[in-house]
This record gives structure tokens, sequence and C-alpha cells, in this order.
């Protein structure tokens, strides 16, 4: 019975090649593009559970609220986990891991700077079931002096040989034995790092309470109710962190985050990790092109009814049954599907690598071989064949045979649910648009929105280190020698990126109060080089003493904060409330005010900072003329080499570091937008089917209407409007599900751009267009046919 069925299946395929063709190309797109999604959302929602204690691993998230501001941090202070061990024996193991940042390793003539490097303690090889090439995993970190590079940074340093036992020197002269080879950390994993060095120097600050910097991990049982170990937490903090904290109005509560939730579910300061909501939106961008495609072949399946009509009468006649031509009907769609199918799989297999390049992914073809992505295919088979074979199957085989038999069977049956089916079609494709237009509205905003300083043609050179300021003043007087050199300042980090909050003592309106600030060290033309405006007072000044120790210039959110009407001669202490058997602690006073520049990405409000003056600052921001340079990189990289030997030359632009942070955001964005035109051609695919069988059913009327001195232009109008009308009542639809979707997304952001009743206009007129261009084609030839051909049979 089934071999019949996919015999009459072929037939039918091969008797109606155009629209044959037309159902499998709209069901290969959406196919193509469904397991193309699906893969991404699966790749994000595997992220760290390959980690064999995946469920039993939690992270430790800070959650600091100042009297007038709160702040959620991936850090805590370094005693902490090693505390909760102690106190608790339900606690299994723990590690912490120490952020160096970059350094710079050499290896005999070698030197190289490497990102992501750790300390950690010798636990991380119990917590986290990383893969070792070499070395043992129980020891590798157990003694001082020891460190364990991914396979990536030992090929680096050691080339193709044996990396264990070699030694490393950092440029502080310390040196680091090899103790092991990891495996390249997967790419699938929230934190991720190149070399993990034994705490050493860190083990003496691992009892500072007061600091918060690190990342802890904790080890708990299996099916353990979180709850308990988060009601210790005020305790724990009492004991500990009350009497440094209390008096200055400070509480500290600390949660614990789930080690696979993370990737999904947590963006706090400082990182960049997925978001739960696009694996939501691919997931329904993946069920939409399926649905879509679905409605094509319902549409023309409906829509060509009435030459199946009289093959379903006889049919019935010669006494199938109902449930038979169900089952035949579904067998055409299966089939229709099987095959989109065989060439999504070779499209997947061609389009895998540029969509990798897109997504910033590495998924290999190979993972469609795993049984889960088997069985995924497999149910896209089954879910497209059935939605699309179901009404066709409902409706065709719902005819009666004496009313097909003799001719009085109407093919407009079913054109009210084909018109609803275009309609939800155009709907789900105009939602798209909008969307699609207004995130890459607020990606353009973000990129072009004014940080209060001036980005462009900004190098910076991060020195590492420390380094003699008379050296700097060389390098800086003989770089400003060069003409294509405008201006050249050192800061104690890029403006990108300032670091974390240090406590200040500074004056309110109601006496000195300790608080968090973020600080800023820069030399006497960091304002200057930047571009940045003073709105009130001064800038720091090489003619003033004062102002190397007893000034400060703080932005316009500290004014804001502070409440201060008049902040010029305010009162600021680094560091805490001066304490009576204490040294003082210089006092100084706010000399101007900076108008407020973003320290970080726009994801994230401006805050209050101070800035002081410092003569040696390990960032130095060069200001360059945009023309020739290449040749001012090199005479910068020449001078470097020549005042710094030991140093390596490494810039970047200071524009590259915002890029860098929408960069995520850029991707997704780039895979909706390509989806979102997919859906729109697969729209259009099912129009331009419809339009040509519509064309065909009524080429007798537009032959009757010529002969009677109908114009081309009429009958084209006549045969548009019809499809103009089911794209207009798309609109009511598509509008309010997109501004809403929008709005919701926009509030995750805290510079957005306006909504904008245009993009919904011009979104509007470019469905319409794209309408008009797929039917037009056929309604032009159908009205430019000569009407002796339609009706010489009459």
């Amino acid at each position: 019975m089934l071999l019949n069925y996919l015999k009459i299946a072929c037939r039918n395929l091969w008797k109606d090649k155009f629209y044959s063709l037309i159902n499998i190309l709209g069901l290969t797109i959406g196919v193509t593009c469904g397991m193309l999604l699906l893969l991404y959302v699966t790749d994000e929602l595997s992220y760290d559970r390959y980690q064999a204690k995946a469920s039993q691993i939690y992270r430790i998230v800070s959650h600091i609220t100042e009297p007038d501001k709160d702040h959620r941090m991936r850090s805590t202070q370094p005693p902490l986990v090693k505390t909760l061990k102690q106190d608790y024996p339900f606690v299994k193991n723990y590690v912490r891991f120490f952020p160096y940042g970059q350094v710079m390793f050499r290896q005999g003539e070698k030197r190289f700077y490497e990102d992501h490097i750790y300390a950690a303690d010798s636990t991380v090889f119990d917590v986290f079931s990383y893969k070792f090439v070499e070395g043992d995993p129980k020891t590798a970190l157990a003694q001082p002096g020891s460190v364990v590079l991914t396979q990536k940074a030992a090929q680096k340093f050691f080339g193709s040989g044996s990396a264990l036992g070699q030694s490393l020197q950092t440029n502080d002269t310390t040196f680091y034995k090899v103790t092991g080879v990891l495996e390249d950390i997967p790419k699938n994993s929230h934190f991720t790092f190149n070399g993990l060095l034994s705490l050493g120097s860190k083990e003496r600050r691992a009892s500072e309470w007061d600091g918060i910097y690190i990342y802890s991990y904790l080890v708990l049982p299996e099916n353990f109710d979180t709850k308990i170990l988060e009601s210790k937490f005020p305790e724990v903090y009492d004991k500990y962190m009350g009497p440094i904290f209390k008096r200055m109005g400070i509480k500290i509560s600390y949660e614990l985050q789930p080690l696979t939730s993370i990737h999904l579910y947590s963006n706090l300061e400082g990182e960049s990790n997925g978001n739960i909501g696009y694996v939501y939106t691919f997931s329904a961008v993946a069920f939409f092109m399926l649905l879509l495609a679905s409605i094509n072949y319902m549409n023309l399946a409906t829509a060509r009814s009435a030459k199946r009509a009289k093959e379903v009468g006889l049919r019935k006649v010669m006494g199938s049954a109902r449930s038979r031509l169900m089952a035949q009907f579904l067998t055409e769609s299966v089939l229709m599907t099987v095959l989109a199918l065989s060439v999504s799989l070779f499209l997947v297999m061609i389009l895998l690598p540029f969509f990798n390049s897109v997504s910033g992914k590495e998924i290999q073809f190979r993972e469609l071989l795993r049984p889960q992505y088997v069985l995924i295919a497999l149910g896209i088979v089954g879910f497209t064949g059935f939605i699309s074979g179901s009404y066709p199957a409902f409706y065709l085989s719902a005819f009666e045979p004496a009313t097909v038999l003799k001719g009085a069977f109407n093919a407009k049956g079913g054109s009210f649910f084909r018109k609803s089916l275009v309609v939800a079609q155009f709907a789900i494709s105009l939602t798209m648009l909008i969307c699609t237009w207004i995130v890459y509205k607020q990606l353009n905003f973000m990129r072009n929105h004014d940080l209060g300083y001036d980005q462009e043609q900004v190098l910076t050179i991060d020195y590492r280190g420390r380094q003699p300021r008379q050296q700097f003043n060389s390098l800086r007087n003989t770089l400003l020698t060069n003409p294509n050199i405008l201006d050249v300042a050192s800061a104690s980090a890029p403006t990108s990126h300032i670091g974390d909050r240090t406590l200040f003592t500074v004056e309110s309106n109601t006496g000195l109060k300790e608080m968090g600030f973020r600080p800023m060290r820069v030399d006497y033309d960091y304002l200057k080089t930047m571009g940045m405006r003073l709105v009130a007072g001064r800038d720091f000044s090489e003619k003033i003493p004062a102002d190397t120790l007893n000034s400060v210039i703080v932005n316009q959110a500290t004014v804001q904060r502070m409440g201060w009407k008049e902040p010029l001669g305010k009162k600021v202490i680094l560091g805490s409330l001066p304490q009576p058997d204490q040294p003082a602690q210089p006092v100084a006073q706010v000399i101007g005010v900076v108008k407020d520049f973003h320290q970080q990405s726009l994801y994230s409000l401006i805050e209050p900072m101070i800035i002081l003056y410092r003569p040696a600052n390990k960032v130095i921001h060069i200001k360059i003329r945009p023309r020739d340079m290449e040749k001012t990189i090199a005479f910068i990289g020449q001078q470097w080499r020549e005042t710094y030997p030991d140093r390596l030359f490494e810039y970047r632009f200071l524009d590259q570091d915002f890029e860098l942070a929408y960069e995520a955001d850029e991707i997704r964005s780039r895979v909706f937008t390509a989806f979102s035109a997919l859906t729109i051609l697969i729209a259009c695919l099912g129009l331009f089917g419809l339009a040509t069988f519509t064309t065909e059913q009524r080429v007798k009327e537009i032959g009757v209407r010529k002969v009677l001195g109908a114009s081309v232009s009429s009958v084209v109008v006549l045969l548009s409007k019809d499809f103009t009308k089911l794209v207009l009542f798309s609109f009511p639809i598509a509008i309010p599900i997109a501004w809403y979707s929008m709005y919701t997304w926009l509030q995750h952001f805290p510079y957005k751009t306006d909504i904008g009743v245009w993009v919904f206009v011009a979104a509007c007129l470019l469905t319409l267009l794209i309408c008009w261009t797929t039917v037009i084609y056929q309604s032009i030839k159908a009205a430019m046919t000569n009407p002796v051909k339609s009706l010489r049979k009459e």
C-alpha cells in the first residue's frame, strides 16, 4: 500500500513540475534555515554541559548595595569560598580564579603577550574536567611557580615538541615551570583561559576581605537545595565582612548561579554572554520558516483542488475510503519534505562554513550525524510533512463524488482559508522585517552615539607594567616631532574600560562619606588628547605643583550623585575615613568637572568617577592624523622599541574596543537579518505560485475583457489588487506585534534609539513593493496574451 502511495505521489509531482519545483524550493529553504538555526540554538544550549560535574558546580555572584546604588558582579572576595568550605561540611570543593589579564612570557629569545591568564587553586582540575595532553591533574598546580598551558599556547612557545618541564619567564623575572598541557578549552564554555598559574604571590592576598576581584566556584552535592547555603550567607557576611563594610553603609549579599545557566542567563558587569531571549527568538524563527514553507504547500494544493477533484471522485466511486485518500495526500507532502530534506542536507554542508563565519560559531557538519540531530531531522520531516499535507488531505478527501463527477465542483472552495494563510505569511514576514530594521537601527545608534570624547584615530599601547616618567617623557617628545602625531598622553586604563570601583571619602552636603567611585589616573595632556570638555573649573596644570596630589577632576555623574550645587573646592580623600591611629591621607579638592563620557560600552550606564593626576600610567594614548597611517605606526613602533627594548610593540585603536563590545549583537543581527530576508523569499515563492495559478484560472476572463477593450494596465491592476488587499490586511496584525516585541527588547539598553513611525511606514511600503514585484510579472504576461489564443476554443 505504501509503495502504491509513493508511486502515485511521484507521478503527481512529475505531472505538475512547476508547482512541485516551487513547493520543493520553498520547503528546501525552510528546512535548510530551520536546521541551521537549530544547530545554533543547540550549540547555545550546550555551554558548559561537557563538564563532568556540571550539575553540581555553582558560581558565586556578589550583590553590592550602596546607599544610592546597586551592583551585581561575577566576582567575590578571595577568602569567601575557602571559608564556606571550612565552615559548612556540605560544600564538597571550591576553586578560585585570580585574573592576571595579559602577561608577557619569555622563552629563550621568544617573547609573547598571552591573553586570559589566571592564577588558580590546585583544586581547579578536581572541580572542572579539562582534558590533559601532558602532565598530572592531581599535582599540576600543587607547587609554587607552576603553570598549565592550553595546547594553542604551548605550541606558540615550544612548537610541536613537548612543553612539559620547560620554563617560562614573565617580565618581572618570575620563572614558571610547565607542569601540564590541556586540550584547548571548548568554545562552548562561559569561561576560557590560555594559561593557569599556581597561586604564588596571590596566596598572600587570599585572606583579604575588602577586595572583590576574583571568580569563585563551589561544588555542592547532587540535587542540593541551594537555598540552604544561600541562607548561610548573611551570617558569613556579619562575621567576616560586617566590621569592614557596615560603617560605609555598604551591604553585600550573594547568590549561587548554576554553571549551566551562566551563558544564557547572566550578563553581569565585565562579561558578555549569550541571551536566552535570542534562543527563543531563533527557535521561533526556525518554526516560522518551516511554517511559511508549509503554508506555501497548503495554498497551492488547495488552489489546485479542481485538478484533483475528479481523481478523488473516481477513487471514492471505486471504493477508496477517506482515510486512504488522506494517507495518499499526506504521503505526497512527506515525500516533498523528504526531497527537500535531502537537498537541505547538501546545502547545510556547503553553507555551514559561511554560517559559522557569520554567527561566530565553530559547528562541524558531523554534528548532524549525532542521534539527537537525526531525531531533529526526522522531527522536521514529520512536522513539516504533516502540517503541509494536513489541510489538503482533509479538504480534498472530503469532496463528494457525485458533485465533482457532474462537473458542479466549485474551484473557489477553500479560498478564504488560502487568503488567511497568505495574510499570515506576510504578517510574519513584515513582523520580522520591522524587527530587523529596528535591531539594525539600535546597533547603528550605539556605533554612532556621542561617547563624550573623540575615539577616532586614537592608538593605544598598554605598557603592562611600570615605566619611569623620564622614559615616557622622552618617548612623548620624540613622537611629537612627527607632524602626523597630534597628541600623546597616558592613563591608567583605556578610555573604553575604566577599572573597578575604589573607596573614596568624599565631602557631601552632610559631611564626609565613604563611597565607591570608578577611579582614573591621567597625566596633564589626557583630556586634551581625548577631546574631553570641561563644563566647570580647569584641567590639571604643570604650572601648579599642588595638582600632583591635592587636586581631582570629577564627571557630571559624580556631581549628580553627591547633589553638589557648587562642586569646585569639595574635598576628596583616597581611601576610607581617616582613623586616629592611622597616618593622615592627603586631602584633595575638586578643581574641575568634565562632561560625562562613556567609560564602557553603551550597554552600561555612565558611572560617577574621580580623575586623579599621576605622571606614570600604563596605557599610552596617541592621537594621529588619518593620512599616512602605516608610516606613522611604523615610526611609533621604531621609537617604542628604542625606548623600551624589553617590551613588545603591540597596539590597538580605541574604537576597536567598542566594536568588540557590540560584536555579539552584531553577529546575532546578521543572522536574524539573513533569515528575515529568507522568510520574505519563502512568502514570495508562495505568492508567485499562487499568482501563476490564479492567472491560469482567469485566462478566459482576461481574454473577454481585452476583446471588450480593456487596457493592459487595467488588467494588471485587476489581477494585482486581490493580492494587494491580502498584504494590506497583514499590516494591522504585524505592526502591533513588532512594536511590542521591539519595545520590550529595547528596554534592555540604557541608551536606546526611538522606534519611530517611519520604520513601520517604510517596512509596509517595502512589503507592498515586494508583493507587486512578485505578482506583476505574471499579471503583465497574462494581460499581454493575445485573446485569440485564450478564446479560440470557445
